[in-house]
């Protein structure tokens, strides 16, 4: 694809610091990004922070109404459709942004996602892929991160398929290897699910199978592509965020037992701040919501403006390569 000006809908309501986060990311975009925001949300909040022109690449799309953090995903809720998320996802679905981001209420984003957008033919449910950061200093894409909790082995292969294309075609990884997260190295491990999973994913000549991987080898960069159902992936992550916050905690803490580690804290802050920003997967900004018929970037609902413009930058990446119609062509052989 052509380098051409991205038009992207954000949900500028969703996550814990909305709007701030929506507005303020604004500050780290330049006219070299070459990109247009259609900001989703409460006009008279916004325009506190945006009028007056302050930002001409920035239009404002107002809704009085959004979905909380907390709110739970039922029928009516997706029924009602004039709220920040479904109309951020509806300006993709009718042609006006080339892609949909927000971070908010997942189960809800997803949820109107495929509601709005409908599924990949061939494809039988979605899944959200992230970038987990590996010793190697680089990164591994994670699926999945929460989309399908009730998982079957052919969601599991599937999984794979999408994300193999995924790692390949927008981050140029040559025949990314690709593993089956597990509790042991063995074939026979696991449940029915994971041992099905793996006579699947070991039969198929197209996919870089490297058997399974146990949870002590996520971050160690042996393979390219991890895989395993929603809610193993959702508690993974989960643990990874609640490691992050513990360390950056204890470290902190013990530091300030001694004069020492007070004065080493002072000459190694920004090293530090370097580190955790770098094992934070949530700095890395979002992930992609592989199966549905459009371009949708979930991000975490604690991303600041730094994170967020990572999850833009992430999501124009994927527009540009033209992901969405080598992974059409994909599930046609699925």
């Amino acid at each position: 694809m052509t380098e051409k000006k991205v038009v992207l809908s954000i949900d500028a309501m969703g996550g814990d610091n909305a709007p701030f986060s929506a507005i303020k990311v604004c500050d780290f975009i330049s006219s070299s990004d070459n990109m247009h925001l259609i900001l989703v949300g409460s006009q008279e909040l916004i325009n506190k922070h945006i009028g007056n022109g302050k930002y001409p690449f920035a239009e404002i799309y107002n809704t009085d109404t959004y979905i909380k953090m907390d709110d739970k995903v039922n029928l009516q809720m997706l029924r009602a459709r004039d709220n920040s998320m479904c109309r951020t996802v509806r300006l993709l679905k009718e042609g006006v942004a080339h892609y949909a981001l927000s971070a908010g209420n997942t189960a809800a984003f997803v949820s109107y996602a495929i509601s709005e957008l409908g599924l990949i033919p061939h494809i039988d449910r979605p899944v959200i892929a992230i970038l987990l950061p590996n010793v190697n200093g680089t990164f591994t894409v994670f699926a999945d991160a929460g989309a399908n909790v009730n998982t079957k082995s052919i969601h599991i292969f599937q999984a794979a398929k999408m994300s193999g294309l995924f790692a390949s075609h927008v981050f140029g990884m040559k025949y990314p290897r690709v593993a089956l997260l597990n509790i042991g190295s063995e074939a026979t491990k696991g449940d029915e699910l994971r041992k099905t999973a793996f006579a699947m994913l070991e039969k198929s000549g197209d996919i870089n199978f490297m058997g399974n991987l146990e949870g002590q080898d996520l971050f160690s960069g042996k393979v390219d592509v991890v895989i395993t159902d929603g809610f193993t992936g959702n508690v993974v992550l989960k643990v990874a965020e609640g490691f992050t916050r513990s360390f950056k905690t204890m470290l902190s803490r013990e530091m300030r037992k001694s004069m020492l580690g007070k004065m080493s804290g002072l000459l190694l802050k920004k090293t530090f701040k370097n580190f955790t920003s770098k094992i934070d997967y949530a700095e890395y900004g979002g992930g992609i919501l592989l199966g549905v018929n459009g371009v949708v970037i979930v991000s975490h609902g604690r991303s600041s403006p730094r994170a967020l413009y990572s999850a833009i930058k992430f999501g124009k990446k994927v527009v540009v390569s033209d992901f969405l119609e080598e992974l059409k062509k994909l599930a046609e052989k699925v």
